[in-house]
C-alpha cells in the first residue's frame, strides 16, 4: 500500500461527482431503495439520451418516462456475488468498516495515540468472529504506534490472516481515522447472470405499473467492489427478453451504457 504525499486522502477521484456523493457519504445507508435508485438514474439520464417526456418516479416499475409512448423504466443493480452469503462482498464490506470502526474505538479508550491507520483486507480470508479480529488489530496497533509514518512490514501481521495490508501515519489528529483501503483486481462480466437478472426482472414485471413498453437499466457501480466489473460487449446480441424492448447495462462513473438488447 502506497502512501500519497497526503496521507489524509482518502479516495480516487470520479468523473461524476455525484457519483462518489452516492457511494461514499455516510447518510448513503439511511438512503431508501428508491432514493438510491433515483439518484443512479439521475446519472444515466446524463449518459444516455432519453425520448422527449416527462420523468416520473414511482415504484414497480421505478421509473416511468410520460411522452409520445408510456415507457416504465426498472433500475436494478449488477452485485458479483449473492448478497445472502456470509462471505459475499455486500456482507463483508460492512464486517471490515465494522472491525475497524471498534478497533479504534478500543484502541483509543486503552490510551493509544491519535494517530490513524488504513487497512487492506484478503478477500480469501472472510471475517468471521469481528470482535476477535478487533482486539487483534488492536495489539498490532500498540506494537507499532512508535514508528514513522509508512507500511507496516507484513510479518508483523502474520497471524491475522484477514489484512493483506496495513498502512500508518504517525501524525496525531483531533479528529483520527482508521479506513478500510480495498485494493482488487478486476472481472469479466458474467453474461449468464446477467440473464440471470432479466429473468428475474421478468417475472417481477407482472406487478409493474402498465405501460406501452418496459425497459430494464442494470447499472454497474463503479465505486462499490460488490459491483465493480468490466462490461464485455461480445455476447451482448445472444440477450433476450420478451418483457423489455430495451435492456441496458450502464457503469457510473465512466458513463459506459451498453445496449444488451
Amino acid at each position: 500500500m502506497k502512501g500519497a504525499s497526503n496521507p489524509r486522502i482518502e479516495a480516487l477521484g470520479c468523473a461524476h461527482a455525484s457519483c462518489a456523493t452516492l457511494t461514499r457519504t455516510p447518510k448513503m445507508a439511511k438512503r431508501s431503495k428508491q432514493e438510491i435508485e433515483r439518484c443512479y438514474f439521475e446519472m444515466f439520464r446524463r449518459d444516455y439520451r432519453l425520448p422527449e417526456g416527462a420523468i416520473i418516479y414511482g415504484n414497480k416499475p421505478d421509473v416511468i418516462l410520460e411522452g409520445k409512448r408510456k415507457i416504465g423504466i426498472e433500475v436494478t443493480n449488477f452485485f458479483l456475488e449473492n448478497g445472502s452469503l456470509p462471505e459475499s462482498e455486500q456482507v463483508q464490506k460492512r464486517a471490515r468498516e465494522a472491525v475497524v470502526s471498534k478497533a479504534q474505538n478500543i484502541y483509543l479508550a486503552n490510551g493509544g495515540k491519535r494517530i490513524e491507520f488504513s487497512f487492506s483486507f484478503d478477500k480469501v480470508a472472510p471475517i468471521r468472529n469481528q470482535e476477535t479480529l478487533a482486539n487483534k488489530i488492536v495489539t498490532v496497533a500498540k506494537n507499532v504506534d512508535g514508528l514513522e509514518t509508512g507500511s507496516i512490514r507484513k510479518d508483523v501481521f502474520k497471524e491475522i490472516p484477514e489484512l493483506s495490508d496495513v498502512y500508518l501515519n504517525a501524525k496525531e489528529y483531533e479528529d483520527p481515522k482508521w479506513r478500510v483501503v480495498q485494493c482488487y483486481s478486476g472481472q469479466l462480466m458474467s453474461m449468464d447472470k446477467l440473464r440471470a437478472i432479466v429473468s428475474t426482472k421478468e417475472e417481477q414485471s407482472k406487478c409493474y405499473q402498465r405501460c406501452d413498453t418496459y425497459w430494464l437499466v442494470v447499472v454497474v457501480d463503479f465505486i462499490d467492489r460488490a459491483q465493480d466489473q468490466e462490461i464485455q460487449i461480445s455476447g451482448f446480441e445472444n440477450i433476450v427478453s420478451t418483457v423489455f424492448e430495451k435492456v441496458i447495462v450502464y457503469k457510473t462513473c465512466f458513463g459506459h451504457v451498453f445496449e444488451a438488447k
